[in-house]
């Protein structure tokens, strides 16, 4: 006679030995299924593992179990040129300073107007409005036609905010910064603008213009302060009003670099009275710049001044290619060689001159060449 059918389950032990020898224990629960008349595993566990060459069983890691701790809490966003000038703001410290130097609201409306002229290419602003609803900017409200009108017209009224932004950008450029300086004419139609005057203009477009001066780190690599100006004054008398703003700005001990356009025996004097490092382009035809040369002369030829794309070509032979007067007649026989004349069109000579920080004597700086 059969055994009843208890529909109880029965635990028993499996062995199931591996590759290496190792012996793995599970504890496995079956039970009769009446239909099929056949046994099946209702579950398995693993009871731990009998290493090859001994007879006890040993715990195995424990099974690690998905829970809530185990879950990162992760999003995704998409990143645009907002976002990124945004962190360019925050890591520069450009936003911090403005939102220091001006009030909360005007602070927010810069912010934006700057954010959309980068990121239209420099649209005009009656589309702010509109681009404005697509692109989250730090000004939330719609900045409308009245409401950058008003802007403009308080901030260029608060020289005080101006001022102290440009001293908060000046802070953070350490000690001993290098400025480039550097001046530009805007064309303007309008009759209302007090420095719009007739002179040089850049452009060549014949209208008025107003010059602006600009003071840029060349570490940082952005404009650090600037200053307007009317635009008949010449680049060469624009020099004083850079040294009144350099005073301004507490720096400590600044080297200002000019191009040619700025050079003058008055504007060096200016320097150096006043103890700023400069560098500058100086005209090889004037007078006291070739008796500076002659005097150095010696030192120009030497190995130091020797054009390091070409170990052939001294300081003292470009001097030749670029000094003309009766003195140099004999020096001009060699330099109009073909050979001197093919190096000319390739060389470029900079005359740099710098001064020493006491009154210097009269028609007596230093020059020093920089070869390119």
């Amino acid at each position: 006679m059969a055994k009843p059918i208890t529909g109880k389950t029965h635990v028993g032990e499996r062995r199931e030995k591996r590759s290496n020898g190792d012996i793995y224990v599970y504890e496995r629960i079956t039970a009769y299924n009446e239909k099929t008349r056949k046994t099946y595993t209702v579950s398995q566990k693993l009871k731990g593992k009998i290493k090859s060459g001994t007879q006890e069983i040993v715990p195995t890691r424990p099974k690690k179990y998905k829970s809530d701790e185990g879950f990162v809490d992760a999003t995704r966003r998409h990143t645009g040129l907002t976002d990124i000038l945004a962190w360019v703001g925050k890591v520069s410290g450009i936003d911090d300073d403005v939102r220091a130097s001006f009030s909360e609201g005007d602070a927010a409306k810069m912010l934006s107007i700057a954010r959309y002229w980068i990121g239209s290419g420099g649209n005009t602003l009656p589309r702010l409005e509109s681009w404005q609803v697509m692109h989250p900017l730090p000004y939330r409200e719609a900045i409308t036609e009245d409401v950058y009108g008003d802007l403009f017209k308080d901030v260029g009224r608060n020289e005080e905010g101006v001022q102290r932004y440009f001293s908060a950008r000046a802070a953070r450029l350490g000690e001993s910064p290098v400025l480039a300086f550097d001046s530009t004419t805007i064309s303007t139609y309008s009759e209302n603008q007090s420095e719009a005057r007739r002179g040089f203009n850049k452009d060549g477009d014949g209208l008025n213009t107003i010059k602006l001066l600009t003071l840029y780190s060349v570490k940082a690599r952005e404009p650090m302060a600037f200053t307007k100006q009317p635009g008949n004054i010449p680049d060469v008398i624009s020099i004083e009003n850079t040294l009144t703003q350099l005073k301004c700005l507490n720096l400590e001990n600044p080297l200002v670099v000019t191009d040619n356009g700025y050079y003058s025996q008055k504007n060096m004097t200016e320097f150096a009275l006043r103890n700023v490092k400069f560098l500058t382009l100086v005209d090889p035809n004037i007078v006291w710049v070739r008796e500076t040369v002659d005097a150095l002369r010696a030192t120009l030829a030497a190995m130091s001044s020797t054009c390091p794309r070409s170990t052939r070509l001294s300081a003292e032979q470009l001097l030749l290619e670029c000094t003309s007067s009766a003195g140099y007649a004999s020096d001009h026989a060699m330099a109009r060689s073909p050979v001197m004349k093919k190096r000319s069109r390739a060389a470029c000579m900079c005359m740099f001159t710098t001064l020493p920080t006491t009154k210097p004597r009269k028609n007596s700086p230093s020059v020093r060449t920089c070869l390119n």
